[in-house]
């Protein structure tokens, strides 16, 4: 029997095409590929741009919990505008609004979060070469917060006057803020190590001899003192002296 034109050679019988989906395949064809994508794309950031906006909204609820959840929500969304919101937290003047900044920015597992909360770190190195103590204190607690950065590591390398870009002044009263959050013996160690007192940096086994104790104490308080200090942590856990 001769094969209709409805059959293949293979026997299978293709069902009839209605005129829409003829419709709807001709305009996809005729639309092409590119604006295809761009008609997806411009769909998926209106939806973005939405939940960047009630997410934002929900940083203003009386639930600690539920601002925190906010915050990790926008960075999760490595968006241009949810970053902006975050770094907007991070330098308000409120230091609740900061937590949920480096809150929500750690959050981010992509390169523009890490780079915001870089921008904001070295953007505190002047508050902390002024004379100012009230912006030097929200400037140290700020990058405290964030914890370690790559900021963070500069400031305690510059101590010794020789960066070309760092004030040694903001350097040594950051690091003054940073031995001020820990507790009196991890400062006690740290202070002799860094050579805060007069400039001379002691081993661990110099300073065990200068306080009387066992080098493997103060090898453990030193690290016990890094993990603090390069540890994201609370306003009120820094200037609580760690408590």
């Amino acid at each position: 029997m001769a094969e209709s034109e409805e059959t293949p050679a293979g026997g299978f019988r293709c069902p009839p095409r209605s005129g829409d989906d003829i419709a709807a395949l001709g305009a996809a064809v005729s639309e092409g590929e590119g604006a295809h994508l761009l008609r997806v794309a411009r769909a998926l950031g209106s939806d973005t741009s939405a939940r960047v906006t009630r997410l934002e909204r929900e940083l203003d609820d009386p639930d600690p919990g539920a601002r925190s959840r906010a915050a990790i929500a926008l960075g999760d969304l490595n968006n241009r505008n949810a970053i902006a919101v975050l770094r907007g937290l991070l330098e308000s003047d409120d230091p609740d609004a900061w937590e949920l900044g480096v809150i929500g920015l750690r959050q981010s597992r992509e390169r523009p979060g890490w780079l915001c909360l870089e921008s904001v770190a070295r953007a505190q190195i002047p508050a902390l070469g002024g004379g100012d103590p009230g912006p030097k204190l929200a400037a140290s607690t700020r990058l405290l917060m964030m914890g370690r950065t790559k900021t963070m590591d500069r400031l305690f390398r510059a101590a010794d006057g020789h960066s070309r870009s760092i004030p040694a002044g903001a350097a040594i009263a950051f690091i003054n803020a940073a031995l001020a959050s820990i507790d009196e013996r991890e400062r006690e160690v740290m202070e002799l190590r860094l050579g805060v007192r007069d400039g001379r940096a002691l081993t661990p086994e110099v300073v065990a001899e200068t306080l009387g104790t066992d080098e493997d104490l103060v090898r453990s308080l030193e690290s016990d003192a890094w993990v603090r200090i390069q540890s994201p942590r609370s306003y009120q856990a820094i200037n609580g002296n760690g408590a």
